[in-house]
Parts: structure tokens; C-alpha cells; sequence
């Protein structure tokens, strides 16, 4: 067998890719100890930066022995007097006078029953009462004879007696007749419906025509006069308060000047509360049912400060804490202070806590501000 000797060319070819490997090797080789060298001197030359001071707000503790609580209760405006308006009798309406929404005068008729059957029944019993005072007079001669008789012994006194009962009978049937024809009077009387004082007409439940029964609501009624408004309180609050004080209320979004009325002194069950009843201001709402807001301002004797709810930080073990401003030689820095939160008002928090007077703590600040990180303070 032959064996073919290896050719001058192929052989060439492999040695000059084994140098060229070579040679890219020794290349990167050279540039990553050239770019270490020149990042170390860099870093030699250049010199440490200390790093950005975040920025934040700042404000001074002012220390108070007392603070304010500002409370809001709501009532509704009432009338000073309101009823629901219907006949003592039942019958047929024949006429209602008024409408939703009037305005009326105490005595005015507001409506009527039909009295159709009234009118003839009264007219029997007065024909009736004539006949029995014809029959009273007829009784008051015949004893007025027999009296006389009875003087001359003609008549027996049994006579007389008859005389005198049947007299004592026509004048007591008269009483009952009479007294049927005031009963008659009283229903024509109570057959209309009349303002009990100065009101303006609520809801109309009635129409001509329609029967209604006795003591059925026909008409609601509400006194014509200033509204008033009814609020709820708890008695230890109410209990500072006395008639004829003048509080705040706030109506429409606007405060007004108002006054205590009177104070019941029973509790509302359902709420637990006692009402206070204020009158408003002339010129205030009329539209009954319509809430207003009673504010009060009481003063509680605690030593602390004020300060922005975006002040409060979460502290150890559910605590609250807030950012108070240490200096250093390198400038201020964060340090977690203990409060204890006494009172909010939503936007605002009164604090008790070790931090003396004129301390300064971080009022706003991004989330990324941790205690004990040097910051730049802006006072606001």
C-alpha cells in the first residue's frame, strides 16, 4: 500500500491559523491589563465625593400646655310645630281650600264635610223641642189651676203632684232635646277644618269627594314661623352647655351665629344622646328637613405640639415615631424620635414625646430618607 506524503500548502495554511490565534489572544490579553491600569490610576487621582444630601422639610417643635378639639355634630331644621291635620267625624269631603305649599292664617278653613244630613236632622229636633215646650207650658197651667183649686179644697193634692211630674217631665225631655241639638252643632262645627295657627301646608291626603273616617289624616301642617334646629349630643358635652349660649353652626357651607332654645333632659334611646334645639339666624334656610352642622370647640389640658400628619413615621413594635434633626459635623441628620399621638383632626396630629423646645423635626420627606442619613433641611 502507498501512502500519499502530506502536501506543502495545506501544511503552511494550519500553521498560519495557529499564529493568528495567537496573536487575538496576546491582543485581548494586552487590553484588559492596559483598562485595569488605567482605571486604577483614575481612581487614584480622583478624589472621594461624598454623596448628594436628599433634601427635606423641616420644622421647629413649639411645645403647648394645652390644645383645641374641634367637633362636629349634625342635626336637622324642624318646624317649631308641625301636625297632621283631620276630621273628629267621618264623612264625605266636600271641599279642600288649599293646596301643598300654602301659606295660611290661624282660623282659616282649610276644608269641609258635607253636612247635607245635618241640616234636616237639627230642623227635626227643634220642631220636636217646640212640641215639648208647648206640652211644658200646658203642664205649668194645669198645675198653676190646680193650685188653686187645691187652696179651696175642690182638687185632691194627688192632682197636683200629677200636675207638678208631668211638668218635671216636659222640661227634662226639653234638656234632652236641646242637648241633642248641641251635639248636631258640634258635628257641623267639627265638619270643618280649620289652621290651628300659622302654617304653611305640607302634604295634601285628601280630595273633594273622597269618604274619609274619623281622625284620619287629611292635611300636614307646619308652623309658619323661624325654623329651629334639632341636634343630637352626648350628655358629658351637653351637660357644659346652657339655654340661651351661642354657638356656631355651619349651613349651606357657611358659619352662622345661632342659639340654644332649650335642652331636653331625657336620652334619646335610639341614639343615646340628648337633644339640643337651637334657633337660626334670621335669613337662614327654610327648607325643613335640611341638615346643618353644629360645631363646638372645647380646650383639654395636655403638654405637647402640633404637627402634620406626613410627619409621623412607623417606629418599634407598631409605635410612632417622628424624624428628629441631629447636627454633625457633616451636617444634619435623621434620628428616629418616640411620640405618642394624642389627637388628630385629619390633617393635623398633637404629639407627646422627650423632644424639648426648639427641636427641629422633618416635616415632609421622600420615602427613601432613612434614619440616620445626612439630609439637607428647608425650613417652611
Amino acid at each position: 500500500m502507498t501512502i500519499d506524503a502530506p502536501r506543502p500548502a495545506s501544511v503552511t495554511r494550519r500553521i498560519g491559523r495557529v499564529f493568528l490565534t495567537l496573536a487575538v489572544f496576546g491582543l485581548c490579553f494586552a487590553a484588559v491589563v492596559g483598562g485595569r491600569s488605567l482605571i486604577t490610576q483614575s481612581n487614584a487621582m480622583a478624589p472621594d465625593s461624598p454623596a448628594p444630601l436628599v433634601p427635606v422639610s423641616a420644622m421647629t417643635v413649639q411645645l403647648m400646655e394645652n390644645y383645641s378639639v374641634t367637633r362636629r355634630f349634625t342635626g336637622q331644621i324642624e318646624a317649631e310645630a308641625q301636625g297632621e291635620l283631620g276630621f273628629e267625624f267621618g264623612g264625605r269631603i266636600a271641599e279642600v281650600t288649599v293646596d301643598e305649599g300654602d301659606r295660611v292664617a290661624a282660623g282659616t278653613v282649610l276644608a269641609r264635610l258635607d253636612t247635607a244630613s245635618l241640616i234636616p236632622e237639627r230642623a227635626a229636633l227643634e220642631a220636636e223641642l217646640e212640641a215639648l215646650s208647648a206640652d211644658a207650658e200646658l203642664a205649668r197651667l194645669t198645675l198653676a189651676r190646680n193650685d188653686a183649686l187645691t187652696e179651696r179644697g175642690v182638687r185632691s193634692v194627688a192632682a197636683q203632684d200629677e200636675a207638678r211630674l208631668a211638668l218635671a217631665r216636659s222640661d227634662a225631655s226639653m234638656a234632652a232635646i236641646r242637648a241633642r241639638i248641641a251635639g248636631v252643632d258640634v258635628r257641623l262645627e267639627k265638619s270643618v277644618l280649620v289652621a290651628p295657627f300659622d302654617a304653611r301646608i305640607g302634604v295634601r291626603l285628601v280630595d273633594s269627594g273622597q269618604t274619609v273616617a274619623a281622625g284620619q289624616a287629611g292635611l300636614v301642617v307646619f308652623q309658619d314661623t323661624a325654623p329651629r334646629l334639632r341636634v343630637g349630643l352626648p350628655p358629658d358635652l351637653a351637660e357644659s352647655l346652657r339655654v340661651g349660649d351661642s354657638v356656631t353652626v355651619e349651613l349651606g357651607g357657611q358659619a352662622q351665629s345661632a342659639k340654644i332654645m332649650a335642652m331636653r333632659p331625657d336620652l334619646d334611646p335610639g341614639i343615646r344622646s340628648l337633644s339640643v334645639i337651637l334657633s337660626l339666624p334670621d335669613g337662614a334656610s327654610e327648607v325643613l328637613g335640611e341638615t346643618a352642622v353644629l360645631i363646638l370647640e372645647s380646650t383639654v389640658a395636655e403638654r405637647g405640639y402640633w404637627a402634620p400628619l406626613s410627619a409621623l413615621r412607623e417606629g418599634v413594635r407598631g409605635s410612632w415615631a417622628v424624624m428628629a434633626l441631629e447636627p454633625t459635623a457633616e451636617g444634619e441628620r435623621t434620628v428616629l424620635a418616640a411620640v405618642e399621638v394624642i389627637h388628630t383632626d385629619g390633617t393635623m396630629v398633637f404629639l407627646r414625646g422627650g423632644l424639648p423646645e426648639g427641636a427641629r423635626i422633618v416635616r415632609t420627606a421622600p420615602d427613601r430618607v432613612a434614619p440616620g442619613q445626612r439630609v439637607a433641611a428647608l425650613v417652611e
